[in-house]
């Protein structure tokens, strides 16, 4: 049976990408709707969805996907997953790197100058760093996109000969020295080591109502969903680079920004320099979101003062109109995959790594943000993917 299929996208917007390079993939033709060009079609979908935020897949006309839920769109589709494999990949390498993040491209970059026979598994090539606005503090790049960024780097393995397959990891296990992964397009692969760098996702607060307006005015990603809070009151709840970087970006799009901020600005001087210079943006120190709240889409959120702290807001009013609230709070970690190897974790779920990027698992390693490192920068993960690589390369000569 032939569907009609139409994604509501935005051109910036990794998950986007990932949702349309999967629907290729699958040779599902569909038709793609930039709402960030056309805002009667950004109109339409929020009608459609109830949703603020991309991607939405529409299904013949009334089955609605939100995100890139791969699985319900072939359950939609009641269509099986096709295996489609890049040529030269096979199923048996030396190396399987997972993600494709600073650390993962690094590692995947290095693997292919050294000749290692190996495939990088990558889900959205990126991975967090495509959600900065600009990044500043890259050595020998001082202005430059996370999205630009990731590219030069993904281009540079390109160009050393890495093989990149676009899918996701659903499981993972070990049998005497062999690895098995399997992923979300149907595919088996096996290998003689992995290197984890699966990186991190935005956390929630946990205030009430938040779930309820997720893609209803609650969003994490402004590269996704900023442009359709053009001439919008947002909010934005954190205090450090990531939540500070949302509102320099948002600064020029929304018509006013509430930055909420629990105690104080903790992101470098250069952005707090640069966040003093808008005008349309107020600071709200000393709070927290208590609930989000509104009708089909969020409205206000209301907050609640941190003890011992003067307010900010004046007349001691706590209730705010928003039309949306990005969250900028922290990440946490991708690992609940590996759980099942045995890899070692500390409480927070990050993958206890030693200094050349070992765990307790032997030939299995972990770089970046996935890991117990301290360090959560895009250059320091670009080195322990490097790292992962030539602990790799060592065990495999072996």
């Amino acid at each position: 049976m032939l569907h009609e299929v139409v994604v509501y996208s935005l051109s910036g917007c990794p998950h986007c990408k990932a949702l349309k390079t999967f629907l290729d993939n699958q040779n599902i033709t569909y038709t793609n709707i930039d709402v960030g060009e056309d805002e009667k079609a950004a109109a339409e979908m929020i009608k459609i969805s109830g949703q603020r935020g991309v991607p939405v897949t529409v299904i013949d006309g009334e089955k609605i996907v939100i995100g890139d839920d791969l699985k319900k769109v072939m359950e939609y589709l009641d269509a099986p997953v096709a295996v489609k494999k890049t040529p030269d990949v096979s199923a048996d390498h030396d190396l399987v790197v997972i993600g494709a993040g600073a650390g993962g491209l690094s590692a995947a970059m290095y693997g292919a100058r050294k000749g290692i026979d190996m495939v990088v598994i990558t889900g959205a090539i990126g991975g967090m760093v495509n959600q900065s606005y600009v990044v500043e503090n890259y050595p020998g790049i001082p202005d430059i996109s996370g999205a630009d960024l990731m590219k030069k780097i993904y281009d540079h393995t390109v160009n050393s000969g890495g093989i990149f397959v676009e899918d996701v990891v659903t499981g993972i296990s070990k049998a005497g020295d062999v690895f098995s992964i399997d992923t979300l397009n149907g595919a088996h692969y096996t290998a003689k080591a992995v290197i984890a760098a699966t990186g991190r996702s935005p956390r929630l607060s946990g205030a009430k109502g938040e779930t309820d307006y997720l893609g209803k005015g609650v969003a994490i990603c402004t590269t996704c969903d900023g442009p359709l809070y053009k001439n919008k009151v947002v909010g934005i709840l954190g205090g450090g680079n990531t939540a500070v970087d949302m509102a320099i970006e948002l600064s020029d799009i929304a018509s006013k920004i509430h930055l909420i901020v629990r105690s104080k600005l903790k992101a470098d001087k250069v952005l707090i320099d640069r966040l003093k210079t808008k005008k349309n943006i107020v600071l709200h120190k000393g709070y927290t979101i208590e609930e989000f709240g509104g009708g089909q889409f969020l409205e206000y959120v209301i907050l609640k003062k941190q003890g011992g702290i003067t307010s900010l807001l004046g007349k001691g009013e706590e209730k705010i109109p928003v039309d949306g609230v990005f969250l900028g709070i922290g990440l946490d970690p991708n690992t609940s995959i590996f759980e099942g190897l045995g890899v070692t974790m500390n409480p927070n779920k990050e993958i206890i790594v030693d200094i050349d990027c070992n765990t307790n698992v032997p030939g299995f390693y972990a770089a970046g943000d996935a890991t117990s490192i301290k360090a959560k920068q895009i250059a320091s993960s670009v080195g322990e993917g490097v790292k992962a690589l030539l602990s790799a390369y060592d065990y495999l000569k072996r």
